[in-house]
């Protein structure tokens, strides 16, 4: 019975249309798997996720409005973050950026800090909840009531 629904859930899956989420830094597979599925649950879109290397931005994903940050947890996963921040807001005009974390340690993780300094000496917008992010990326025409 599981498998009939696992191919259910595929085919329906094949059937949705798809966005991607550009994403800045290396997010674990958990991750990955968590954020899209929860975009997906949220937008009724097939979210897929395309990780960048600083200068290979292509005019697509420059154009696009749906980018993400993974944040690792602890100190170091945080001072990461801030590193890449500050290495792509030096080379691109970054648009709002959603906070990819792992599933296991998201609430753990005070986030605060990070969104705070991105915001005053970066100019950068890190948005934490998935469905305020998607709330301000989508075009009007799209947001729900």
């Amino acid at each position: 019975m599981s498998d009939q629904a696992a191919g259910l859930r595929a085919y329906a899956n094949q059937r949705r249309d798809k966005a991607t989420l550009v994403t800045i830094g290396h997010p674990t597979p958990q991750a990955v798997t968590a954020t899209c599925e929860r975009l997906a649950s949220l937008s009724g879109l097939a979210w897929e996720t395309l990780p960048l290397a600083v200068g290979e931005v292509t005019a697509a994903q420059r154009s696009s409005p749906h980018w993400g940050i993974w944040v690792a947890t602890g100190a170091e996963g945080l001072q990461r973050a801030y590193r890449e921040l500050k290495q792509w807001s030096q080379r691109e005009r970054l648009p709002r950026l959603l906070v990819i974390r792992d599933p296991a340690s998201a609430g753990d993780m005070p986030l605060g800090n990070l969104v705070d300094t991105a915001r005053r000496f970066l100019a950068v917008e890190l948005v934490v909840d998935p469905a305020e992010w998607l709330a301000q990326t989508r075009p009007s025409s799209e947001r729900r009531s």
